[in-house]
């Protein structure tokens, strides 16, 4: 089998490479129904609300 690498090339090099970016929280914990992740620099930040999720 024969493959032709520079097909394969060119087609690389016209995607654009994109970035994801993932939140790293120092704390983790409950408050009431609601998950907080807490930044090092003490921002918190609502991760999930379960008291939405209730019926």
């Amino acid at each position: 089998m024969i493959i032709n690498l520079d097909n394969y090339r060119k087609n690389k090099t016209k995607s654009k490479k994109r970035f994801v970016e993932i939140p790293v929280y120092e704390k983790i914990f409950l408050e009431g129904d609601k998950l907080i992740g807490e930044f090092s620099n003490g921002r918190k930040e609502v991760i999930c609300d379960y008291s939405k999720n209730k019926m």
